[in-house]
């Protein structure tokens, strides 16, 4: 059969049948003349007794070779070829069986379907999900874990302090109790400026003798402030806004300016004032805009015109990496300092002038200090590195997973802010974590999208945690982060259903334009 192949194969290329051929070679030596023989395989066959030399036959158009290896092609296409095709006969096979199979089992369970409960659905109708919320976020509960939060309500909880530590741990042991798809922390090495341990901040008036009149050593401060000591006359600007600046009738060059809290930030308010060539600012909650405020509480903030770590802007600041030498733009070039309203109102009683009506202001208010007096301002504040963590915990979408609704709260605060500015916005945050959670465990609900839940340090300065993570991992959430939802300062309730509102929505729903 084979040598009816090769005969068919070499008359199909054109050639003569031609025989098989297996080389002998053997070697033989004749005194100094030695030569090698080639044996034909019919040859020797043939002559195997009469051991004649073989002649070498003149090959044809194709050899033996190309014959061996086109006829193990067609094997092997052969071969496959009856693989493919009884797999395939199999598989056909399988189907129709299983077709078969799922035809009886929906015919048992059309037939007992009145006896069995029929399956929930994985996703809960936009109704019984508010429901469900709203039985689950237990105002007593809720109250709790703030009162827990909050104690020693008035020692300041400072980004990268011991509290500030302990309660980042905290909020990571109660992620994994509530059995995250995944919980982590992220650390980053930022630089913050505080209050020195060594110097007083101070403010005092300088009297036309050279006497100096203390006002106060404010047991507040001014995060970025430049560390510095300035003195001048001072005048009132209202809340430091560019208009307001611009509807004074007086000049404001080389002198201190004094601001109201309010309307626009703190770093707003120095920009202003440096852009109107003042040489320093004094900041204070006056009783109109804040009428339950103490007159000696202490105020906090921050005056870098910008977010994160103002010393590696544009970059994340975490261990090791090596930075340029650089800083933000929006570090002020001029001292600031905050001060409670017993001092505001013991300056304005050196002052004269009568503030405007149309600012709407409390009544002792004064325009400008008398020309024979200045004001001095000390500020001491120090630059430190600090350790801080960003504590995070996810769950899990189950539709679109790699889409992400961020939900954030600040952790820390300076003062007795700490109740009303962090642990409620913490306690939320935690309580929300705990009540997704138990609704995807035990009712059944399932998030579109993943939830990342987010507590923040560092926010008093200027949102450093939250923008150093930012930085870090921008590429990513510019692709995949679908929305942000803040919780800090989430008090009244009207603003507390609205956030909650929106997060449903955000979280449940998907591809709907209308959202």
């Amino acid at each position: 059969m084979m040598d009816q192949a090769r005969s068919a194969f070499s008359n199909l290329f054109g050639g003569e049948p031609l025989s098989y051929t297996r080389f002998s070679l053997a070697r033989q030596v004749d005194g100094d003349n030695s030569h090698v023989e080639m044996k034909l395989a019919a040859d020797e066959e043939e002559n195997a007794d009469n051991n004649m030399k073989a002649s070498v036959r003149k090959p044809k158009r194709f050899n033996g070779r190309l014959c061996f290896a086109a006829i193990a092609l067609v094997i092997f296409f052969l071969i496959g070829f009856m693989s493919g095709y009884l797999g395939y006969c199999k598989r056909v096979e399988q189907k129709e069986e299983c077709v078969k199979l799922a035809e009886t089992e929906e015919t048992d369970k059309s037939e007992t379907m009145e006896t069995e409960d029929v399956p929930t659905s994985s996703r809960l109708y936009w109704a019984d999900l508010k429901t469900l919320l709203s039985e689950k976020l237990n105002s007593i509960e809720f109250a709790d874990t703030i009162k827990q939060l909050s104690q020693n309500t008035y020692t300041p909880r400072e980004a990268g302090s011991q509290k500030d530590e302990s309660l980042a741990y905290y909020i990571e042991n109660q992620f994994h109790e509530f059995k995250f798809s995944k919980v982590w922390r992220d650390e980053h090495y930022v630089k913050i400026q505080v209050k020195s341990s060594i110097g007083q901040n101070m403010v005092t008036i300088v009297q036309s003798n050279g006497n100096l009149d203390p006002v106060e050593s404010p047991e507040g401060y001014v995060a970025f402030s430049k560390p510095t000591e300035v003195s001048g006359k001072l005048v009132h600007a209202n809340f430091g806004t560019k208009k307001d600046f611009e509807e004074l009738s007086y000049s404001v060059n080389g002198s201190l300016v004094i601001v109201r809290a309010g309307e626009i930030t703190f770093a707003e308010k120095v920009a202003n004032a440096q852009s109107f060539n003042a040489i320093g600012v004094l900041i204070y909650m006056d009783k109109n805009k804040f009428p339950v405020v103490e007159a000696d509480l202490a105020l906090f903030g921050h005056a870098h015109l910008g977010t994160g770590d103002p010393y590696t802007p544009g970059f994340p600041s975490f261990n090791h990496t090596q930075f340029p030498p650089s800083q933000s733009s929006g570090l002020p070039n001029i001292p600031v300092q905050t001060i409670s309203r017993a001092a505001a109102e013991k300056l304005f009683g050196k002052m004269e002038g009568s503030c405007p009506a149309r600012w709407n202001i409390d009544s002792s208010c004064k325009l400008e200090l008398s020309q024979n007096q200045n004001v001095k301002l000390i500020v001491k504040n120090v630059l430190k590195e600090r350790r801080i963590l960003n504590i995070f915990g996810v769950i899990k979408g189950y539709e679109e997973p790699d889409r992400y609704v961020v939900v954030g709260a600040q952790r820390d605060a300076l003062g007795a802010g700490v109740a009303a500015k962090s642990s409620v916005g913490t306690g939320l945050l935690l309580k929300l974590a705990q009540v997704f959670s138990d609704m995807i465990s035990k009712d059944g609900f399932r998030p579109s999208r993943s939830i990342i839940f987010a507590s923040w340090t560092a926010g008093d300065f200027g949102a450093v945690g939250a923008t150093e993570w930012l930085e870090g991992y921008l590429s990513s959430l510019h692709l995949k982060a679908f929305t942000y939802i803040n919780l800090d300062k989430v008090v009244l309730g009207k603003h507390l259903f609205f956030v909650l509102f929106c997060f449903l929505i955000w979280v449940n729903c998907i591809g709907n334009r209308d959202f």
